[in-house]
């Protein structure tokens, strides 16, 4: 069977390598079956094409922010609104009151929640401490605008891969008529390699078979009696499941 993990988008790499590592591993190796193995990259590349041909009608993603270019963002604030009270005559506000105790500087390294949550707070202390500030409405403005793209941020980053786009049923129906294909032409080329007496070459066409498995009942194991595949570097990235972790 195919990886349960191989998502809509994935397909076209994995179907593209299979076309490919059949044609560089197989031709030629099995004259006879030659012809097999051309019947085998026909039909991927027709299942790889009507896959491509969904995945392009369907809703494109609203454009994401960039994650580093807001952490950046919103750390310069910081340390320049640090910077800039403490230039200000009198101290007329001790800035520990916005920074909780913390240097600015340190403050701007937290991970992205609590970061978002010091930048909250400062805009909504500088609000309260408007009138003894100089310069306090162009801060807020900036203050607000960054905790706004954290925000955004947060929400992106708790967004799990398989939700960059809309998926409906008909790339679901797409998917499951791919995976037939793909899992035939594992049928067909283990037949072919099982002539050649070389099974452990099965994992150097069909990449997913090269994966690290988390799902109870699915195993990179060749049947008994097989020797095992050699270690070789995956060529597609690897479909890992779950969502990224929070930056």
């Amino acid at each position: 069977m195919a990886d349960p993990y191989i998502d809509p988008f994935e397909t076209k790499i994995y179907g593209k390598f299979a076309r490919e590592q059949m044609a560089a591993v197989l031709m030629g190796k099995v004259a006879a079956l030659d012809g097999m193995v051309e019947f085998a990259m026909g039909k991927q590349l027709l299942a790889d094409q009507a896959m491509s041909d969904v995945l392009d009608r369907q809703p494109k993603p609203a454009p994401e922010l960039d994650t580093a270019e807001v952490l950046d963002e919103a750390r310069d604030v910081i340390v320049r609104f640090g910077s800039y009270l403490d230039s200000l005559k009198g101290r007329p506000v001790d800035p520990r009151l916005f920074f909780r105790g913390e240097m600015p500087s340190v403050l701007a390294r937290r991970r992205i929640t609590k970061l978002t949550a010091a930048v909250g707070h400062i805009a909504d202390e500088l609000e309260r401490q408007r009138e003894k500030v100089r310069g306090a409405d162009a801060w807020l403005t900036e203050l607000r605008e960054v905790h706004e793209k954290l925000g955004i941020v947060e929400r992106q980053q708790r967004a799990t891969r398989v939700e960059r786009v809309e998926l409906g049923p008909e790339v679901s129906t797409a998917r499951e008529a791919w995976l037939g294909v793909y899992d035939a032409n594992k049928s067909l080329v283990r037949g072919l390699l099982a002539h050649l007496g070389k099974p452990e070459l099965l994992p150097l066409i069909f990449d997913d078979l090269a994966e690290i498995h988390r799902t109870t009942g699915v195993s990179d194991a060749l049947p008994p009696g097989q020797p095992a595949a050699p270690d070789s570097p995956a060529a597609a990235p690897s479909a890992q499941p779950g969502p990224s972790p929070d930056a």
